[in-house]
């Protein structure tokens, strides 16, 4: 007797999609609402607040959940334990550090790239086609040259760096992806004792070492000595080492200031240097007509690297890096691998694989995000709002004037950052460490207080309160709250550290 094949028994739907699509619907749109309202009621919350002993138990110490929870208990989590102790960077008042607001179109753009959920290492759909606009569009706005310009979306400048410096290393030692650096040259790259220490990190990831790296001291501006690294180089040629990169800052992360990039450009030129610029958020200063003289010279670099979530207002992460040849980049990064060979036909058929350009294999679909702000907003725009930012920072300043006898402001503020300390009348200006701490100490009190958030910078080896303001949601009222309340600050700790001095409780 013949027996027929057996049919596959069907088995219940095992898929992780709702079972119940109407009340998944329904807490999908009752977050979205929750997202959204988080964004427009901002200025009725602190910038920043403690998360609580209790909240901080109930998500530390839950165990591995075995057993899937309802959407609803999930949500419910989200919106009573993730959502009110945020650091608080959509705040109008959050100027510690650079770190974009974020906008509406951004969470548009976040949400369809999560729901798309693609790949985009590249090959011939719509996420490498949104990447590649992004790229020429940054092309352009940099002048960068239009026949041999590459470069990716990355998840910042940290990592834009670590690309940059390892093409950069590719140049000169063109077999160290084979032979490593094992009895290599000894390189050195140049950079300013202001320069961020994404630098150093990239040289020691490349296995160059951070005794590789050359800092070169700064002037009144917190520019670049140029004539300081024209000797560096030669001296360190002279020991037989090898220079072979110079990182200039469009931007520089504690005070803003920008080195002379066209200067810059020319010592690297004439050295047979690779010309790198850290262009984090201060690059974007090319959309404003007031300032983009400031620079002047960063269409010579050899390779940018920048972040769309800082003064672009992208959501996090993304950011972005452009060699002015790509084919150094895909001398330094591409690989072969048989599942990702161009075809003839199909979704294989474009060969412009964005894993070819940098580390990842695996890439989120960052540039909608990008393209989505850019679209919404235009350069204009965008550029006017940094301009704010920058008026902003004067008006800040003259803020701070008013209280010439205690308050000590750096200059000069060529941006976007303020730094001051306080040097009270009460105190002995001698007493460095009681200064330090005073001041460490009021800058932790207005955080506590909710009101705003700034940071601590030191500068000329002291220590200061600094400001960085890079919202587009800040006001000149905003700034008069902060120093309202600042002051009341500052006067309630003066009191408390001569009470104590006095021997008062």
């Amino acid at each position: 007797m013949k027996l027929s094949p057996s049919l596959p028994i069907e088995k219940e739907n095992t898929s992780l999609d709702p079972t119940d699509w109407a009340s998944a619907r329904c807490m999908a749109h009752q977050m979205l609402d929750s997202s959204l309202d988080y964004i427009q009621y901002v200025r009725d919350r602190p910038v920043w607040r403690a998360v609580p002993y209790d909240v901080r138990a109930v998500i530390e110490d839950e165990p591995i959940p075995k057993q899937g929870q309802p959407l609803a208990t999930v949500c419910h989590d989200v919106i009573n334990y993730v959502m009110p102790y945020a650091r608080g960077n959509a705040h109008p008042r959050f100027w510690g550090w650079v770190s974009g607001e974020g906008t509406l179109g951004g969470i548009i753009g976040d949400m369809v790239s999560a729901t798309l959920n693609v790949n985009a290492c590249a090959s011939t759909h719509s996420a490498a086609f949104v990447e590649r606009t992004i790229i020429d569009w940054m092309r352009n706005l940099f002048n960068f040259p239009e026949e041999s310009t590459g470069g990716l979306l990355v998840s910042g400048t940290s990592i834009a760096t670590v690309i940059s410096i390892a093409t950069a290393r590719q140049r000169v030692l063109v077999n160290v992806r084979e032979d490593g650096l094992v009895n290599g040259q000894q390189l050195v790259a140049y950079v300013s004792t202001e320069s961020h220490g994404c630098v150093v990190k990239a040289m020691e990831l490349l296995g160059l070492g951070s005794k590789a790296v050359h800092l070169v001291p700064v002037d009144e501006n917190f520019s670049i000595k140029i004539a300081e690294l024209k000797t560096a180089i030669k001296d360190d040629r002279d020991k037989g080492l090898v220079p072979f990169c110079i990182v200039g800052n469009a931007g520089t992360v504690n005070t803003g200031a920008f080195d002379d990039l066209l200067e810059l450009s020319k010592i690297a030129r004439a050295e047979n240097l690779w010309f790198h610029v850290d262009g984090a958020f201060g690059s974007f200063v090319i959309l404003d007509p007031q300032r983009s003289h400031l620079v002047t010279g960063i269409d010579q670099a050899d390779s940018l690297a920048f972040d769309f979530h800082k003064w672009l207002h992208c959501p996090y992460d993304v950011g972005c890096v452009l060699v002015r040849d790509s084919s150094l980049l895909h001398s330094t990064f591409s690989t072969n691998q048989g599942c990702l060979e161009r075809t003839e036909r199909g979704c294989s058929l474009d060969d412009r694989w964005f894993y070819h350009l940098g580390p990842e294999l695996s890439r989120s679909f960052r540039a909608l995000k990008v393209w989505f702000t850019l679209k919404e907003h235009g350069t204009v725009k965008l550029g006017q709002k940094i301009a704010e930012n920058c008026e902003q920072a004067q008006y800040l300043v003259s803020l701070l004037e008013k209280y010439k006898n205690i308050i000590r402001i750096v200059y000069p503020v060529s941006l976007n950052i303020v730094n001051f300390r306080f040097e009270p009348e009460e105190f002995d200006k001698d007493d460095h460490e009681l200064l330090e701490s005073f001041n460490d100490e009021l800058v932790v009190d207005i955080q506590m207080s909710g009101i705003a958030l700034p940071s601590s910078s030191r500068i000329q080896n002291r220590r200061h309160i600094r400001i960085a303001i890079v919202s587009h949601r800040s006001t000149h009222e905003d700034f008069d709250i902060f120093m309202e309340t600042l002051m009341k600050l500052y006067r309630s700790r003066v009191d408390a550290v001569v009470m104590a001095r006095n021997g008062y409780d």
